[in-house]
């Protein structure tokens, strides 16, 4: 109170001297003070009541070597019926951490009345003709939903997360493994009677680049020694040095028609292995 006391008041003024119901009227408010001390001015969030808001412009600070001038300009519109209607607005005085209201001399403004005698009855005039009416996109009610699906799934993850993640793997894995059947079956049909060694080592390479998404290890890079190494199958490595005879020897190329079958099989053999690892992970 003390400290009201002793700061002069901002001044706060209409524009206008009367108003209509609805109609959006200026109102002026100013503050002088000190050089360099912070003040807040109303903003959206206050009560102007017996106004309401339409808008609000800022105007920059104007100083001189001792004192500063702030000014804005809030477009105000009423509802109400009083005759008179007054209004007086605070400045916020920040002093440490905490802000004093300091409020301007009320102004006042009459209320233009349009209608000035009510009739004792009224002819209304019927009419059946449809006006379309311009819809709104409710904002808060989609944002809300939003924040609501959000969190359904954020609970969804938690609690199925892993079981789904699972899900999505193994049928991502058994589509690789249906396409797979169905191109190492064409790579073979193409093949014919007398196969090429060009063509023998495209059906392998074929082969390779399947495994290599499957088991993770880059079979494309690696010779048969190396890949027998890894997975220790003698079955394997005898169909691998076979089709190996067939590229790389002089003689002619033999029936690999066993050959291809074999390794068809073992691919569905890791692909088998793999989905129960993924199934009991």
């Amino acid at each position: 109170m003390a400290l009201q006391a002793q700061e002069l008041k901002p001044r706060g003024n209409f524009l206008k001297d009367s108003v209509k119901v609805g109609e959006v009227v200026p109102f002026t408010f100013s503050y002088k003070d000190r050089k360099n001390r912070p003040v807040i001015f109303p903003d959206s969030l206050y009560d102007f009541a017996p106004f309401e808001l339409v808008s609000k412009d800022y105007y920059d600070t104007e100083s001189d070597s001792i004192n500063s001038i702030d000014s804005a300009v809030y477009y105000l519109t009423t509802f109400e019926i009083d005759l008179v209607q007054k209004l007086s607005l605070p400045v916020f005085l920040v002093n440490a951490g905490d802000s004093i209201p300091l409020f301007s001399d009320p102004d006042s403004i009459k209320l233009q009345e349009v209608v000035l005698q009510m009739p004792d009855s009224v002819d209304l005039v019927e009419t059946t003709h449809y006006i379309p009416v311009s819809t709104q996109f409710n904002y808060p009610y989609f944002i809300i939903a939003l924040f609501a699906l959000g969190f359904i799934g954020l609970i969804v993850l938690i609690v199925w997360g892993k079981a789904i993640r699972k899900k999505i793997k193994l049928y991502r894995l058994k589509k690789k493994m249906e396409k797979f059947r169905l191109g190492f079956e064409k790579e073979i049909e193409q093949l014919g009677s007398q196969p090429g060694k060009t063509e023998i080592e495209s059906v392998l390479k074929f082969w390779k680049t399947f495994m290599e998404g499957l088991d993770k290890i880059p079979y494309r890079r690696l010779t048969t020694k190396e890949i027998v190494l890894i997975h220790e199958n003698k079955s394997l490595e005898e169909t691998l040095k076979s089709i190996d005879r067939s590229i790389y020897s002089q003689m002619a190329v033999s029936a690999l028609q066993n050959d291809f079958e074999f390794l068809m099989d073992y691919s569905a053999d890791r692909y088998n292995h793999i989905t129960e690892e993924i199934k009991n992970a």
